[in-house]
């Protein structure tokens, strides 16, 4: 047996390092669970805010890509994010488009968001489109129920929406302050939530002749890329984009989304820290007899160092793990909640997340362990 009561050697060493930390933990549940859940909310705050983010990024990008055309045709300084980009061009330029021997369909694209669906609060795209060159330029409007934009005032709507918000063949909405009925439902996953005539949209927002952007079609065997350029020669100026790089292009265009994540990292780890740092220095005066009987009995100061981290890094991995659990459980509600949401939880995310917690609520602990090891012997054994 080793000093402290333990076996000796290094088995000694491995006996005590485990044992008291464990036994301090689960001696002291509350404190304990205070922590836990403070690194655990570091944890979900950082996966799901992100992954909100970046998930809400990457379903309109992959919405975009899956609409089927190759290349997207965009006004002089235009940006990839449509839902908030408010450059417009004519619809005349399809002609003009379609005069490229490669180019087999130009469908122009009018784009608007609708706030508020069956009086439930909500961001959802709308396309106004014309049917015949929406779907020769991709995969168009696939109708699962009902029939397409045949008639003025007709809507469309996707799957998942018709389903959240219980919208069925036959009902009228209110959208741009005009009545529209649904004339179908359609497959969800590609383009928009909501489809509208052109001439109705542009109608109702004073936009006529107006188009957000082009979806083009390049004929079969054809180079997107040299379509892309030639384009680019032709229309100088104007956004062109192939939309196998269209996500890419809306991540570098992401303004703020980097800082937003950068800050809340460091909110996370911030949290971490002080909560680690209150606890664990609560801990220290609680237990300055019991330090002061550990250092009679010969611990030196790097022991009780390694001590006091240990205890901290265990309730770190604790509330880790307990932070890997709100974060799917959340995203399981909200998904419940809101089901036009994307969440998007990524692997990189769990161990930066992870990392933080740790390093964040290590860090806490390192201050109050120094001053533990400082404590004297004899006046921690006379503290009351």
């Amino acid at each position: 047996m080793g000093r402290l009561g333990a076996p000796s050697g290094p088995i000694g060493t491995l006996f005590i390092m485990a044992n008291l930390p464990l036994a301090n933990i689960f001696n002291r549940k509350t404190r304990t669970s205070v922590g836990i859940m403070a690194v655990a909310l570091g944890v979900a705050l950082v996966l799901v805010m992100v992954g909100l983010a970046n998930g809400t990024l990457g379903e309109s990008a992959d919405r975009i890509a899956q609409a089927g055309a190759d290349i997207m045709f965009q006004a002089p300084d235009s940006s990839p994010f449509i839902a908030i980009n408010s450059g417009l061009i004519k619809t005349q330029y399809a002609d003009r488009l379609l005069e490229h021997p490669d180019v087999t369909a130009a469908a122009p694209v009018l784009t608007n968001r609708v706030t508020r669906v069956k009086d439930k609060q909500k961001f959802v795209m709308v396309f106004g489109v014309e049917e015949a060159s929406y779907n020769a330029a991709g995969a168009g409007i696939q109708i699962v129920e009902g029939r397409g934009l045949d008639a003025p005032q007709a809507l469309v709507v996707d799957t998942v929406l018709a389903s959240a918000d219980n919208v069925a063949v036959g009902d009228s909405l209110t959208i741009m302050n005009k009545e529209f009925l649904v004339s179908g439902i359609c497959k969800a996953g590609a383009g928009a939530r909501m489809y509208v005539r052109i001439e109705d949209m542009q109608a109702a927002g004073n936009q006529q002749g107006d188009a957000s952007f082009f979806f083009l079609k390049v004929r079969e065997g054809a180079s997107v890329a040299t379509v892309a350029a030639d384009l680019e020669t032709q229309f100088e100026g104007f956004k062109i984009t192939a939309l196998e790089f269209f996500k890419e292009a809306m991540t570098e265009e992401a303004l703020g989304l980097k800082e937003f994540t950068s800050a809340l990292s460091i909110f996370a780890a911030l949290i971490s820290y002080l909560v680690i740092l209150l606890a664990m220095y609560t801990t220290i005066i609680e237990r300055t007899r019991e330090i002061g009987i550990l250092k009679a009995l010969g611990a030196s100061k790097s022991y009780i160092i390694r001590l006091v981290m240990a205890e901290s890094f265990l309730i770190c991995i604790m509330g880790v793990l307990a932070g890997f659990a709100a974060s799917i459980i959340g995203r399981v509600a909200l998904l419940a909640a809101f089901p036009t949401l994307s969440v998007e939880l990524l692997p990189r995310w769990f161990l930066l997340s992870a990392a933080l917690g740790i390093v964040g609520g290590s860090l806490g602990a390192l201050y109050p362990a120094y001053r533990a090891a400082k404590l004297d012997p004899v006046e921690a054994l006379n503290f009351e």
